[in-house]
């Protein structure tokens, strides 16, 4: 079976260099071919010094950039911002940066053409709605912060994986396989509200608005 694996690396007390490599590593292993590897992790709210987390997946995966590893490939990279509510506004909670490695092999998109039409249309994403648009389709997400890793989940499996592939969510040692999704669902999510704005020269002239 085709397995995706989404390893959430926790800013614990075991938080170092060693242990990060050592997750990377264990759950690179179980990925399969032409699937994923998305790593997610807590972003710094200040400008201290941290360890260089998208650095230690991207070389422990990819290997040094004088001899990559031929059976792995970048495919992106971005953050997710989580937001509380009063009821009334919403407030930014956490940022979180996530990244995405593919080990080689057929893309999963080639199955396409082997599922039956029902399965096909059980399996496609609701690309007209504004949240897909707005949010969805772009490199920085905005959600609640409620339940937000179901929601992560949501987003990655029916982007890259069919519902009966394996999705596997990985955290502090613990394994969960997702089998059987549902189809995605934005109705609960958050969609931007585009504003215009001023930009101004320094004279204090608009640039253009």
């Amino acid at each position: 079976m085709h397995k995706t694996v989404l390893l959430q690396i926790s800013m614990d007390e075991n938080f170092s260099e060693a242990s990060i490599k050592e997750q990377i590593t264990k759950s690179a292993a179980l990925v399969s071919e032409g699937r994923y590897l998305i790593t997610i992790f807590e972003a710094p709210n200040s400008w201290d010094s941290r360890l260089p987390v998208e650095a230690f997946i991207v070389s422990q995966v990819l290997g040094p950039i004088e001899n990559r590893n031929e059976e792995w490939e970048f495919f992106g990279n971005g953050a997710i911002r989580s937001y509380t509510s009063n009821g009334i506004t919403f407030k930014l909670k956490t940022t979180y940066q996530w990244n995405i490695l593919r080990r080689k092999g057929d893309k999963p998109y080639s199955r396409r053409h082997e599922v039956s039409e029902a399965f096909l249309k059980k399996n496609t994403v609701p690309v007209a709605d504004p949240v897909f648009t707005r949010d969805v389709a772009n490199n920085v997400w905005h959600l609640k912060q409620s339940d937000i890793f179901s929601r992560i989940i949501a987003r990655f499996s029916s982007l890259l994986t069919w519902q009966d592939e394996e999705f596997m969510h990985i955290h502090m040692g613990k394994v969960i396989s997702i089998i059987g999704r549902t189809k995605l669902s934005l109705t609960e999510d958050l969609v931007g509200i585009p504003t215009k704005s001023e930009y101004l020269w320094n004279s204090g002239d608009t640039l253009f608005s």
